[in-house]
């Protein structure tokens, strides 16, 4: 079983990445989640590469911010790839199914 669901907050905005020939293509971004307090009582955070895959990237685009709070459901993926100096790379991140906004613009203002 491969499920994930986090919340937390965009570490910056979203970015959107299209397929060549396509108008399939990603909306990307960090997520901060916190973690669980540990002994220390010292709040972490881990920083966690997303991506939604969508024929309308550009819709998730603009409301996918800096600071927003969401919530998503996914699962985790990865891979590799051969960047231009020919060298192998390894990622990890979490490929989003759904996301949920959860807090609205006066929520924010408060």
């Amino acid at each position: 079983m491969n499920k994930v669901m986090l919340i937390g907050r965009l570490t910056r905005d979203s970015k959107i990445i299209k397929l060549q020939n396509s108008s399939r293509g990603a909306v990307k971004f960090t997520l901060a989640v916190n973690r669980s307090f540990a002994k220390d009582k010292e709040n972490n955070a881990d920083f966690i590469d997303i991506a939604y895959w969508s024929d309308h990237p550009d819709k998730m685009y603009s409301y996918l911010t800096k600071g927003k709070l969401v919530g998503i459901s996914g699962k985790i993926a990865s891979g590799s790839y051969t960047d231009n100096n020919n060298e192998k790379k390894y990622f990890t991140m979490v490929q989003a199914d759904t996301i949920r906004f959860l807090e609205s613009k006066k929520d924010k203002a408060m």
